[in-house]
């Protein structure tokens, strides 16, 4: 037997103490390495323990996130449709206060669609006092200003904190450490739009659009419009066939049952590709290209082009709701002087929603025209337009529907 260099074989007592020695020395190392051991064990028990805790924060801080999303939606649509119950001049008046009965309806639809979610062990969630606080959106500065005074969005919080009728959520290993509890909190805010920003294909659903200049002038939202025929105040608007063009035919290139039309020549808005497009929308075929105001241009002409209307009659009964009506979102193009019929690849700058209420083709000697109102509420839901009457800023007019911005 030998111990590290040492051969006690038939030697001397001396011999003998010296492998005693190394004995005790070799256990009292596995001793120590047993406590650390015992010491690097628990260590790793705790941060396990810890890592749940926090794993568990982060899951209860998403269901918080999800909650304060649909909070802030659900309570900015609600303050959309109470502007929408408002007369005209109070929607516009950028310096009226939200009374206490406007802001409650929309404080409640908040407190019932937070019932509605659920995070950790609480199935019910409850707001606090300001959990929905009023505000302006400044889409340019992305920042959110408190006031009830003409409000464009709304801010939601929601928390599971200590103090709160949630409650903080409990830890289930940081306890050891002296944290038995801990606060988690969530906010979104939704804004309401106004006219200006991208439109998505399909939106713009209209063979015919508005000449800024209609809103500059004596006449703007709210007013009748007549569409044709143009080049007058009233019928300050131009016929327009999207961006199609007739280099490749008559034939439109965004409907589905052409899909061989359309092309890439330069050519003007000509009467037979205006009835295809027309024809095509009837039908349920036609996707008008997205809009990005500022940039997109669509193929403009302008007069009666009374060889349409019938196709246009039809268009328009097949859409009327029961009462008649005909909802539809048109473009507002950059406009020149004075009303002039439009020609040509044209701006768009903004949109309006317009409700068309008639279609009258040609009778005898008599002139076509479309008899028309230009909504002031509910124009498209985008970016500020700097068009008077259709955006002039982040928060006139109003859209009344909100979307997530924060």
């Amino acid at each position: 037997m030998s111990w590290t260099g040492y051969s006690c074989e038939g030697e001397s007592t001396m011999c003998n103490n010296q492998r005693a020695g190394c004995v005790s020395t070799l256990l009292n190392q596995r001793g120590i390495a047993a406590i650390n051991s015992a010491f690097m064990a628990v260590a790793m028990a705790i941060m396990a323990g810890v890592a749940i805790d926090v794993g568990h924060a982060l899951l209860t801080q998403n269901e918080l996130q999800n909650a304060a999303d649909a909070v802030a939606l659900s309570a900015g649509t609600r303050m959309g449709e109470v502007y929408l119950n408002m007369p005209e001049a109070d929607q516009g008046d950028m310096n009226r206060n939200l009374t206490s009965g406007e802001q409650a309806p929309i404080v409640n639809m908040g407190d019932t669609t937070a019932a509605a979610n659920s995070a950790s062990n609480v199935a019910s969630l409850a707001l606090e006092a300001g959990g929905v606080q009023f505000g302006t959106w400044d889409f340019s500065a992305k920042t959110f200003t408190p006031t009830v005074a003409r409000p464009n969005a709304v801010q939601a919080t929601v928390s599971r904190a200590a103090g709160t009728q949630n409650g903080p959520i409990a830890t289930f290993f940081a306890g050891v450490l002296g944290v038995s509890a801990m606060d988690v909190n969530a906010t979104a805010i939704a804004a309401l739009g106004t006219a200006g920003g991208p439109a998505a294909p399909g939106a713009v659903d209209a063979p015919f659009g508005i000449s800024e200049d209609y809103f500059t002038g004596s006449t703007g939202c709210g007013d009748l419009i007549t569409f044709s025929p143009t080049g007058t105040q009233t019928g300050c608007a131009g016929w327009h066939v999207f961006d199609e063009e007739t280099g490749g035919g008559n034939k439109p290139k965004n409907c589905s049952a052409n899909p061989s039309g359309g092309g890439n020549g330069a050519g003007g808005a000509n009467a037979q590709l205006m009835r295809n497009v027309i024809d095509c929308l009837d039908a349920g075929n036609y996707t008008s290209p997205p809009v990005i105001p500022g940039v997109t241009k669509f193929n403009f002409t302008g007069g009666q082009v009374s060889t349409a209307f019938t196709n246009l009659k039809n268009l328009f009964d097949h859409h009327k709701d029961s009462n008649g009506e005909w909802h539809i979102h048109v473009p507002v193009y950059e406009g020149g002087t004075s009303c002039a019929n439009p020609s040509g690849w044209t701006t768009i700058v903004a949109y309006a929603n317009v409700i068309v209420t008639e279609v009258i083709p040609p009778q005898g000697q008599g002139q076509s025209y479309i008899e028309a109102h230009i909504e002031c509420n509910t124009f498209f839901n985008a970016a500020p337009s700097p068009i008077p009457g259709v955006g002039g800023g982040p928060t006139n007019p109003i859209s009344p529907i909100a979307r997530l911005v924060s």
